[in-house]
Parts: structure tokens; C-alpha cells; sequence
């Protein structure tokens, strides 16, 4: 009852003080998981393997989306009811909706683990290989216990090995308490206590059963290889040449990953933006070709009614309905869209080059999309934002300077390079032999009892039986081919990586002048582009009204005015919007977009 109560109340002070010693956030207890991970009791595994063996079927059906609104509903621009948005309320309701970084390649399906999520940093942090916490838990106390009861039998032939009788019974506990822990320096600390019970028959004893124990304080502290500050915080105490996953190299993975999910969001909104304008241009293209084929209807019904009349030949009222015709084909593939490539990032430019590509309906799912609204509704998304008409002149230098300081992609490698630095100054520790200061304190304790009067623990605590141990153990290969190929490996690593920066820096600014060239052409395109247009839009009024006032007109040529007309107009809207696509992408270049959208990225979370 005693050796059960003490290892009882033994076991419960450890215990405590592992509590004290480790993290103080709040973790559930590990007998928490008893149920379900120890016994034979199978009914969690059960009902996860019916799943597997059905087939994995869903768990529940979404929501059934309404049929999509297509080319056959007639009129379907004209009857359809609208829900305005500007750009601003199209990012935050993407951002609501954005537990997964959608894309427009369909990388959910090809690649689902590429895209970034809400559970991304987290699921960086929380690594139990790599994570910061699993660098950290190298440091964690640990706490051993060993109980263990023996009873031994035996006959001899010969007395001496029977302790000075034929046959030898003995009874023998052994109890071990251990509470250790690796330092910051690489050095392992212990603290244990030994404790055994001997009772047994020999002769020679002086007491029939005796009670021995002893605590022991033990330190080994690397001298060279292993030991110090920096490589251990580093490479952490368990590293080999090559491999590190100390708590800095952990802390610098974390930071590149926060920058990679800075890239994902960044890229998210900026797809965000390029389909809320080719939405904007679609909407304009549809109105532009209607009007046009509005245009072509009326000429078509006055050359029909004059044909009708036998005023004129059937070659001009057939001349007007193939244009009829042709701009009809041009709306509808204007209301209705293909399936092809839209505005995106990495098409022809980072921040994504506009596509030039109408059609309502399409563009509209795909904003749905993207914005993580129902792909279909009662009502059809349109943008409420006009595109910019003025002049915006950009500052080369500080806007260069900005690319170079706050682009995710740049962030992201020097922070590699600063990961490979520390690697080369671990990679150099192993250049050194091994040589470990080992030394053991003990003190011991002999008696009937463990405790009380004349006890183990009482002679124990007296330090009348001290024990010193020193020891130095060295090793060393000879020739360090492994540490010498790991120091020449990181060397070659940094001098990759720095050329690799130089290289996307200059890449970088190319793409950030070409940009700002960009909004010139575009915005030079867009002036004339109107000028145009109302060029094309005063001959072709001067023709109607010489055609209404009864005066000779071509055929040919008022058919062609309708076309430039058609054709002017619609430039002059793509002209704008690839105007406001470019200015985005200035500052897609300068790493400034989630700023000027208002959107932060929360660097770390709140351990469960």
C-alpha cells in the first residue's frame, strides 16, 4: 500500500510540474483521446471505413442551381431584373466568400491541394514536422517512469552462486523517475530518481529485505559539433547535414508562407477585378451591338418595304438583311459568350492583360464564380462603377522602389536566402568533431524502509554517500566528405537564389514599365478611339438624313457607316476598360493591391 500510494503521489507531482514547464496555452488533457484511440472499441473508425467502403458518397446534396439564363429566353437582357454592384461591394462579398482562393483555370478539380484556403497558415504553423511548435517541442521536458516487480525461484548446485544457500528466493521492485529536458545550448539535463527493493534469502544479508535509492543529476554538454546558441536555435539538437528544423528556419518557412498566401490573396483579387470589368465591357459590347442591330433592323424593314413596293431591286433589300443578320449573330454571342480564356493573371501579363471578350451571361457565371455567389439567380450581376476617363501619370522611381520592397514574390526569396544563409552557418558545425562534457552527481540511501526512522530516504538525506562522475567523449570522421558537401551545397544555394532574386527584380520592374506603358497606350487608344466613334456616328446620322429627307443615297455606303459605327463604338468601350485594367495592374506590379483594396492578411492564429 505504501509503494502504491508514493508512486501514486510521485507520478502526480511529475505530472504538475511537466504542466508548469510546458506551453501555458490551454490544450485538452491527453486522456481525451482514450476512447478513440485506445481499446477495442472500433465505432469511430467504423463509421468512417462505411463511408470508404460505400464509395465515399456525399453526406449531403447542395443546393440544386436554378437552369442558366441562355441565348433561347428570348429578350433575356431586356426582361431580366438586375442587381447592381460596384467594385467595391463585388471584393467584399468575394472576400465573405473566400474560405478557398478560387481560380478560373478549374484548379479545384486538376489540383485542389494548390489552392490557398482560410486553413492554409495554419496548416503551416501547425505542421507537426516543420511547424514552429514541432521545432519547439525538441526543448520540451520529458518525463519517464519505469515500475517493474520481479520474483525469482532458483536452486543451485553450488552455494557461493546461491548467496550462501542451495536454493535462493528473492522478491525485487525497481521504480525510475526521470524528468529531463534539452536546453537552448544543445546540453541534455536529468533529474532522476532510482529506487529498488531487495528481499531475498543470501545468507550475507544483513537485513532480510532492504530498501535502496538514489537521485541522480546528469548533464552532457556538446562542446563542439551540437552545441551553442545559434546552431541549435538553427538546426534544432536532432539535425544532420542537410536537414535543419530548428525554431529560426521554422520561424523563416512560416514567413515565406505567409508571403505565398499574400501572393494568393493578391492574385485572387485582382482576378476579382479583371471579371468585374470584362463584365463592365460585356454589358457595353451587348449595348453597342444592339444598338447596332436595331440600326440594321429599321434599314432592313424600309428596303423590304420599298422591295415590297416594287420601288427597288431585291439586291439592296438582300444586302440589308445579311447585315440584319450579321449583327444579330454579333449580339448574341455578345448577350449569350463562349467558353474561352477571359481576363486572368499570368495571361500575357502578371496582373492578367485584358481579353477583350464579350459576352454577358458567360462573364457573369464566371464573376458568380469567382465572388462565391450561387453560379445562378433570379437576378443577373451588373457593374454600377464607370470606367476612369482621365489621365493618371505614375511616378516611375518611387513606384520601382515600392515593387522592389513590397512584391510577395521578392519577399518570399529573400527570406529564402536568409534561410540558406543560416543554413551554411549550421552546415559549418559539422565541420567539427564531436566532444561532449558528461557529468553525473548521485547521492544514495540504504535502509530496512524506505521511509521513517532509519530509512533509505532518511540516510539519503543525510549526503553521507556522494557519487561524482566527469567523462569527455570525442568522435570524429575522418575526411567530413558529408559536412564538407553540405557547406559547399549551401554556398551553391545562396549564390542560386541571389541570382534568382536579381532576376525577378529585373523582371519585376520590366513588367512594372511595360505596365505603366500600358495605361498610356491604352488611355491614347481610348481618346481616339471616341474621336472616332463620334466621327463614325456624324456620318452615319448625315446619311439617315439625307435617306429620311428623300435625297439619293449608296446602299453600300450606309451599310458600311453602320458598321464602322458598330465597330468604333465597341473599341471605344474596350479601349476604357483595358484602360482601368491597366491602372489595376500598376499596382498589381508595385505589390500595392490588397493596400489599396483595404485587405489585410492575419499572420498567425489562435491555437486550439
Amino acid at each position: 500500500m505504501f509503494i502504491a500510494t508514493w508512486s501514486l503521489v510521485t507520478g502526480m507531482v511529475l505530472i504538475v510540474v511537466s504542466s508548469v514547464i510546458g506551453c501555458g496555452s490551454v490544450r485538452s488533457p491527453f486522456w481525451s483521446s482514450l476512447p478513440e484511440t485506445v481499446g477495442n472499441r472500433t465505432d469511430a473508425v467504423d463509421a468512417i471505413m462505411s463511408r470508404v467502403d460505400a464509395g465515399a458518397p456525399p453526406t449531403e446534396l447542395p443546393v440544386v442551381p436554378a437552369p442558366p439564363i441562355t441565348i433561347r429566353d428570348a429578350e433575356s437582357l431586356q426582361t431580366a431584373t438586375y442587381r447592381d454592384l460596384t467594385l467595391d461591394e463585388t471584393i467584399r462579398i468575394a472576400m465573405t466568400n473566400s474560405r478557398v482562393l478560387r481560380d478560373l483555370n478549374a484548379t479545384i478539380l486538376r489540383a485542389p491541394d494548390q489552392l490557398a484556403t482560410d486553413e492554409s497558415l495554419s496548416l503551416v504553423q501547425t505542421d507537426p514536422q516543420a511547424g514552429i511548435e514541432a521545432a519547439l517541442s525538441a526543448f520540451d521536458a520529458q518525463i519517464y517512469a519505469l515500475g517493474k516487480w520481479q520474483n525469482n525461484d532458483r536452486q543451485f548446485n553450488n552455494r557461493f552462486f546461491g548467496g550462501g544457500a542451495n536454493a535462493f528466493q528473492q522478491d525485487t521492485h525497481d521504480y525510475v523517475m526521470q524528468l529531463s529536458k534539452r536546453t537552448a545550448t544543445g546540453a541534455q539535463v536529468a533529474v532522476r530518481s532510482i529506487t529498488d527493493y531487495d528481499a531475498n534469502n543470501a545468507t550475507g544479508n544483513l537485513t532480510p529485505s532492504a530498501w535502496q535509492t538514489q537521485w541522480h543529476a546528469e548533464l552532457r554538454q556538446p562542446l563542439l559539433r551540437g552545441g551553442g546558441l545559434t546552431f541549435n536555435r538553427i538546426a534544432g539538437p536532432s539535425a544532420l547535414p542537410g536537414v535543419y528544423n530548428g525554431v529560426l528556419i521554422a520561424k523563416a518557412n512560416n514567413d515565406i508562407s505567409v508571403a505565398e498566401f499574400r501572393e494568393d490573396a493578391r492574385n485572387f483579387v485582382s482576378n476579382v477585378i479583371n471579371a468585374y470589368w470584362d463584365l463592365a465591357y460585356a454589358y457595353r459590347d451587348a449595348d453597342a451591338r444592339g444598338e447596332a442591330l436595331e440600326r440594321a433592323r429599321k434599314t432592313w424593314q424600309s428596303y423590304d418595304a420599298q422591295k415590297t413596293a416594287n420601288r427597288r431591286g431585291g439586291s439592296a433589300e438582300a444586302l440589308a438583311r445579311e447585315q440584319y443578320y450579321r449583327f444579330k449573330s454579333e449580339y448574341q454571342d455578345a448577350v449569350a459568350g463562349k467558353l474561352v480564356g477571359r481576363t486572368q493573371t499570368n495571361n500575357s501579363s502578371s496582373g492578367g492583360t485584358f481579353s477583350g471578350i464579350g459576352g454577358v451571361l458567360a462573364t457573369e457565371r464566371r464573376l458568380r464564380l469567382l465572388i462565391g455567389l450561387p453560379i445562378t439567380e433570379g437576378d443577373l450581376l451588373r457593374p454600377s462603377d464607370e470606367p476612369m476617363t482621365a489621365p493618371v501619370v505614375f511616378d516611375t522611381d518611387s513606384l520601382s522602389v515600392e515593387a522592389v520592397r513590397l512584391r510577395a514574390e521578392l519577399q518570399q526569396q529573400r527570406l529564402l536566402i536568409q534561410r540558406r544563409k543560416m543554413e551554411l552557418l549550421a552546415s559549418k558545425n559539422f565541420l567539427l568533431p564531436t566532444l561532449d562534457l558528461i557529468s553525473i552527481y548521485r547521492v544514495r540511501g540504504l535502509g530496512k524502509d524506505l521511509a521513517g526512522s532509519d530509512s533509505a530516504l532518511q540516510e539519503m538525506g543525510t549526503f553521507n554517500h556522494q557519487e561524482y562522475e566527469a567523462a569527455l567523449e570525442f568522435k570524429m570522421p575522418v575526411g567530413y566528405r558529408q559536412a564538407h558537401a553540405a557547406v559547399q551545397h549551401a554556398k551553391l544555394q545562396i549564390a542560386r537564389d541571389e541570382a534568382v532574386l536579381h532576376e525577378q527584380q529585373r523582371q519585376i520592374l520590366h513588367d512594372l514599365l511595360s505596365t505603366i506603358a500600358e495605361t498610356d497606350r491604352a488611355f491614347a487608344l481610348a481618346e481616339t478611339s471616341l474621336n472616332r466613334y463620334l466621327a463614325a456616328r456624324d456620318a452615319l446620322d448625315a446619311l439617315e438624313a439625307n435617306r429620311e429627307a428623300g435625297l439619293p443615297i449608296s446602299l453600300e455606303q450606309l451599310l458600311d457607316s453602320q458598321r464602322r459605327l458598330s465597330e468604333s463604338q465597341t473599341k471605344y468601350y474596350l479601349a476604357v476598360t483595358e484602360y482601368m485594367v491597366a491602372i489595376k495592374n500598376v499596382h498589381f506590379e508595385t505589390g500595392t493591391l490588397l493596400q489599396n483594396t483595404e485587405i489585410r492578411i492575419a499572420e498567425s492564429f489562435d491555437a486550439m
